[in-house]
């Protein structure tokens, strides 16, 4: 998955333009709440192949972080 990627993602989930998700942004900004957190994780682990589960997920991260945690998760799941 690439950061283009994510905002893909991020931009369909929370029905914005991929140009308001920049890497400071955080989910909260978005107005993410529960359900979508489920539906977040739920999309990220269908697009790297490897189960996430919300409470792995913060509304308080950066979308800078989340794809850090998106990179790492794919890379430990490859080992």
């Amino acid at each position: 998955m690439t950061f283009e990627e994510l905002q893909d993602l991020l931009a369909e989930q929370f029905s914005c333009d991929t140009g308001e998700l920049g890497r400071g942004v955080t989910l909260a900004d978005l107005g993410a709440d529960h359900e979508d957190m489920v539906e977040l994780a739920w999309a990220l682990g269908e697009a790297i192949g490897e189960e996430i589960d919300e409470s792995e997920l913060s509304d308080e991260a950066t979308i800078g972080e989340l794809w850090r945690f998106i990179r790492d998760k794919a890379e430990n799941a490859e080992l």
